[in-house]
């Protein structure tokens, strides 16, 4: 069912973090490149005095994953629809950040004592779990890696092993069920640092739903009641995207 647009009164949170050169990003991914073209400071004439080029990769900073991602002939990211994207439901499952372990995975039952808590979560809502991580760890790289020891080599990415809270499969396959859209998580991915075969992600992305990373979700976002945008990157044949993501909270 369709969710009522936001109207006069309440306030936009903006769920993202920005992108730049030394921005977090998952290790094997190259970070973004700037091409200055043009710079005020030597720019002349009457045309534009700022302009620039980037590279990124895919899943570079707060990102969308679409089925495309894991599923062979799914959906690529321009052909997740708007009304997927755009003034959704948003419920957020707090699994008590910003102390919860490193390689905590949010549970089903930590999805259904949260539903008792504060109401079923509604079909086409965009799920996110709120661990603290990335609030408190975005901007120190090495604090959001978490490594404990460099001779631990995860053989999936043949790095140094990662240490973050993720969802488990069950959580990921309840909140499916549920019937929401997508499934986000303010970490680097939700599987957490450590898991290999990528439950999570063949769960959802196998569903046709979407996946959200690296999230910014602040404590102000309540448990229900808020909508979210989710505004990716539009290009044709991407299997991920950089987005911009926004909460709107009533009055």
């Amino acid at each position: 069912p369709g969710a009522a647009a936001p109207g006069a009164g309440g306030r936009v949170v903006d769920c993202g973090f920005q992108l730049h050169e030394a921005a977090t990003h998952w290790p094997t991914c190259a970070p973004l490149y700037r091409d200055v073209i043009k710079e005020p400071a030597t720019a002349s004439g009457p045309g534009p005095v700022s302009t620039q080029a980037f590279t990124l990769n895919g899943g570079s900073g707060t990102h969308v994953a679409a089925p495309a991602h894991f599923v062979p002939a799914g959906r690529s990211v321009e052909r997740l629809r708007p009304d997927e994207l755009v003034n959704r439901p948003l419920a957020i499952i707090d699994v008590g950040g910003p102390f919860v372990a490193a390689d905590y995975r949010c549970t089903k039952e930590d999805v259904v004592l949260d539903e008792k808590k504060h109401g079923p979560i509604s079909a086409g809502s965009v799920v996110c779990v709120r661990t603290g991580w990335a609030a408190a760890r975005y901007r120190d790289r090495d604090a959001y890696y978490n490594v404990t020891d460099w001779a631990d080599v995860d053989p999936t990415l043949g790095l140094a092993r990662l240490h973050f809270p993720g969802i488990d499969a069950d959580a990921a396959s309840h909140v499916c069920d549920r019937g929401a859209v997508a499934l986000g998580i303010d970490t680097l991915s939700p599987e957490g640092g450590s898991t290999a075969a990528f439950p999570v992600h063949k769960e959802v992305l196998g569903r046709d739903k979407y996946v959200l990373k690296n999230l910014h979700l602040p404590e102000s976002l309540p448990p229900r009641g808020a909508l979210i945008t989710v505004a990716p990157l539009l290009v044709a044949g991407a299997p991920e995207g950089p987005c911009r993501v926004f909460a709107w909270l009533p009055k």
